[in-house]
């Protein structure tokens, strides 16, 4: 959904996109909390989103792409003796997190386009 109205649009829509993306990973750690062997994936994308929104061009935010990748970060002692790094508890806070952000991107979605409804009935009138 591109529709080129402002960069803002372009950013909600990729927020978006990458709050269902990390859902879907955190949901997939927590099916696999019982799985010997098992690291945790995480969603990497503040990089690329940091890159974006530096960027002066509309384009950039529709090429940024978040990155799954195996955790290294077992420093905090997340490591089980069956060598399965999932932290239930944290994997549930980071799905109840990424929940109410998702909430505030779609409603700020939704306010831009009401923004935009009211400006072209305004137009009209």
């Amino acid at each position: 959904m591109n529709i080129g109205l402002d960069k803002t649009f372009g950013l909600l829509e990729n927020m978006l996109d990458v709050s269902s993306l990390k859902h879907k990973v955190v949901a997939n750690n927590i099916a696999n909390v019982n799985t010997p062997g098992y690291k945790k994936m995480v969603v990497n994308f503040e990089g690329e989103l940091e890159k974006a929104i530096q960027s002066s061009s509309q384009k950039n935010f529709n090429k940024f792409e978040p990155k799954v990748v195996i955790s290294e970060d077992v420093v905090d002692g997340t490591l089980r003796n069956d060598g399965n790094t999932v932290d239930m508890e944290k994997e549930v806070a980071t799905l109840l997190k990424n929940t109410g952000f998702y909430k505030i991107y779609s409603q700020l979605l939704a306010k831009k386009f009401d923004l935009v409804k009211a400006a072209i009935d305004g137009s009209r009138g």
